[in-house]
């Protein structure tokens, strides 16, 4: 009887060992959090199909489902409407896990797949495939959920709530059974992989059939239950397992792009302000671009100083993945507001003043003669550092000469011109 105890218990701890290493293949168990937590439901939306969401630990986890060159992962839970319903936005559960590279709440920010299927036609797996689209990541309201890390090989597990509208709704017959399909598409193709939550009938009844997985790349050319994955006596809920998934229908599509205004304010500097509104499924992000410059994300006002005629470029994005046409709008940044005045008298004089509202700093300036007998102060540079709103400065070119000349003078992008007549250090007669 002892020799017995011994094997069963022999049996139980290999168990055990396998399923912590079958888990860094197709599943991941984890048994620290078991707090509900719904993901927010799309508020233009009615639900329609509610597969249990929020439920981890030993109550669930997470299994493989991905789209990569080293394979694709299957996993499908199956509903069962009561009245035909055209389902318009999803909502689910998953993340990343044999992520030893993630470090923290990391997203990796991958598009996601979502495919339909009808029932073989025994109600126990999924049948000839009906709808595949791929939902870009730039069209996917998420938010994070839980960072797990396991104890015994430190790989990180990223958990979000994610939903999103489809690209193309679904009608859906009442009555009928139907199978769904969610995938990370994976760039590049390695590790992490992508994966999706599980729930089983601890948290809750289960509903229809259990939720089923195929992946050749892992062993499963056909369709198995999930809880055919685990090893027996190794899960803490040996029960029937589904999958972690909303589905939301209801009022009327979502296809109409947001619309973005643009507005300038000043000359110099000129500050850009991008306004965008969406009337159904919100503003994901606003893109612009100034002349040939690569687009941006708008977050904040733009100012632009480089002095010239310019083009701003930009467009919306809703949360429904309807893109704005591109517009634009021109504008000009105008030149410093700064005059000249030039004198004579001992030497060259030229009296610089900022008659705008804006500080100016590092204002280049120029004092050129071109008289045939200047010896001396043909041509004077400088800098001034900083010249405040209504402020001037004079600066000052020595010369020694002879004869007419003319004088032009720079400042910044003003420039002044005069004449005058050079005697020896004086210039006299400017005009």
């Amino acid at each position: 009887m002892k020799e017995i105890n011994i094997i069963k218990k022999a049996v139980v701890l290999l168990c055990t060992l396998l399923m912590i290493f079958s888990s860094g293949v197709v599943l991941a168990n984890t048994n620290t959090h078991e707090s509900v937590n719904q993901t927010s439901a799309p508020t233009h939306r009615d639900l329609v199909w509610d597969n249990v969401m929020g439920v981890a630990g030993s109550r669930g986890g997470i299994i493989v489902a991905t789209v990569r060159t080293e394979g694709v992962a299957f996993p499908a839970d199956d509903f069962q409407l009561a009245t035909e319903q055209t389902v318009t936005s999803i909502a689910w559960q998953g993340g990343y896990f044999q992520c030893q590279l993630a470090t923290g709440q990391h997203d990796y920010n991958w598009d996601w797949r979502v495919l339909f299927w009808n029932d073989i036609g025994n109600g126990s797996w999924p049948g000839t495939e009906i709808y595949n689209q791929t939902i870009p990541d730039a069209s996917i309201t998420r938010s994070f959920w839980y960072n797990y890390t396991r104890i015994d090989n430190g790989n990180t597990y990223w958990v979000a709530n994610y939903s999103c509208e489809l690209p193309e709704p679904i009608t859906f017959t009442a009555g009928l059974k139907y199978w769904i399909t969610i995938q990370a598409i994976q760039t590049p193709n390695s590790y992490p992989q992508g994966a999706w939550c599980r729930h089983n009938s601890s948290q809750s009844p289960i509903i229809l059939h259990e939720s089923m997985f195929k992946g050749v790349y892992w062993g499963y050319t056909n369709w198995v239950t999930i809880m055919t994955l685990l090893v027996a006596g190794a899960d803490p809920n040996p029960l029937p397992h589904d999958l972690n998934f909303q589905l939301f229908g209801g009022g009327a599509v979502d296809d109409t792009p947001p619309v973005t205004t643009c507005a300038t304010t000043g000359t110099n500097p000129v500050t850009i302000t991008l306004n965008a509104t969406d009337d159904m499924s919100g503003v994901n992000y606003t893109k612009y671009k100034i002349d040939d410059g690569a687009y941006a994300i708008y977050t904040a006002p733009v100012v632009v100083t480089d002095v010239g005629d310019h083009i701003v470029y930009f467009y919306s994005v809703d949360l429904a993945g309807n893109v704005e046409p591109e517009k634009n709008k021109a504008f000009t940044v105008a030149a410093p507001p700064i005059t000249i005045t030039i004198k004579g008298g001992f030497g060259v004089t030229a009296t610089i003043k900022n008659t705008g509202t804006t500080d100016l700093t590092n204002v280049s300036w120029n004092i050129t003669l071109d008289g045939k007998l200047i010896f001396v102060g043909k041509n004077k540079p400088g800098t001034i550092a900083a010249l405040a709103a209504g402020d001037s400065v004079n600066v000052k070119d020595f010369v020694f000469g002879f004869g007419k000349t003319g004088i032009a003078v720079t400042a910044g992008d003003a420039s002044a011109s005069a004449t005058g007549t050079a005697l020896l250090v004086f210039v006299i007669g400017v005009k």
